[in-house]
């Protein structure tokens, strides 16, 4: 009797993830179709937050960052040859650090300093922050997972008094968080809002109230372009990524201002994310990693590279005050 029933549990098992994985896969392809004509589906800060916390979560994201960009790095680098002849190249990873070293410089992060970081990823520029300046950081990312490497990583270092980070969304701190609130001396991130630009103004309404009267923004963001945003343009990168909407330079400077911030430095750093897109390529081709749709992630870093070139999409770095 028990073997007779057993395959029919099994089938029933089996079919109920073909149905889930069928509608996971209707799902994005809707979500491709109409990215393509360049309509954005209607998406709920849920639906977002959902979408972005399964993406930095899978096992696959994870290898590919780990293995192109760096362990414990999603965030793109500063190449100091390309603004200087006299400087040495360098790969990708010290890149990235090298930005974090330029963002808590320019920032003036130092001793006493209390920091949010939001999208704070694995932790290492957070842990970074912390060892370099000897300022406080509160981590604040969607991915339990990534939350669980990051207060790891602090406590491997000895950092578990500085550097804590806690699960949560941008638009909506977690109560770790809004109990601090106007407590922050700087608000933190690295390509993290770009996932969120359809609601940036509730992540500047909590920044906002999380900082100190006169606190500084420190942003280094993945922007897009003011101008019409081409096919290939949503194809390689807005579908990759899963954009909904992305805000090109002058776009995103009017949302800060608007949100009560002065902004005091703004750095084009567009030719180091280019740069930094043609050594991911080059990466990405040798393990040949594939992006969620199957496609080579090599071929979709490269076009990223070219868009970088034709405006299509830039980075910034931009320090802001609260006024």
């Amino acid at each position: 009797f028990q073997l007779n029933i057993l395959p029919a549990a099994v089938l029933c098992i089996c079919s109920k993830l073909s149905k889930r994985t069928q509608r996971r896969k209707d799902q994005i392809r809707r979500r491709n179709t109409a990215c393509l004509h360049n309509r954005q589906m209607p998406a709920t800060n849920k639906d977002i937050e959902g979408e972005v916390s399964t993406y930095y979560s899978s096992d696959k994201t994870g290898n590919a960052y780990k293995t192109c960009w760096g362990d414990g790095n999603i965030h793109f680098g500063y190449f100091a040859h390309l603004e200087h002849d006299s400087k040495p190249k360098t790969g990708f990873e010290k890149a990235a650090e090298a930005l974090t070293e330029l963002m808590i410089e320019t920032g003036e992060i130092s001793k006493g300093a209390k920091v949010l970081d939001l999208g704070s990823g694995y932790g290492k520029p957070g842990c970074d922050v912390a060892t370099k300046s000897q300022a406080e950081v509160w981590g604040v990312d969607l991915s339990g997972r990534q939350v669980d490497a990051a207060n790891a990583r602090a406590k491997s270092m000895g950092l578990d008094n500085l550097a804590h980070f806690v699960k949560g969304s941008f638009t909506d701190l977690p109560k770790e968080i809004s109990e601090q609130e106007g407590t922050f001396t700087h608000v933190w991130a690295q390509v993290s809002w770009c996932h969120a630009h359809g609601v940036v103004d509730e992540i500047l309404k909590e920044a906002s109230k999380s900082l100190k009267k006169g606190g500084k923004l420190v942003v280094n963001d993945f922007l897009g372009t003011d101008e019409k945003v081409l096919d290939k343009t949503k194809e390689h990168v807005w579908k990759r990524l899963h954009f909904d909407a992305l805000l090109g330079p002058n776009a995103w400077k009017k949302k800060v201002e608007e949100a009560g911030f002065e902004i005091k430095q703004y750095v084009d750093l567009t030719k180091h994310l280019q740069h930094g897109y043609a050594l991911l390529a080059e990466a990405a081709d040798k393990h040949k990693f594939k992006s969620e749709d199957g496609a080579l992630l090599a071929d979709n870093y490269k076009v990223s590279s070219e868009v970088c070139r034709e405006g299509q999409i830039g980075m910034n770095l931009c320090i802001a005050i609260k006024t």
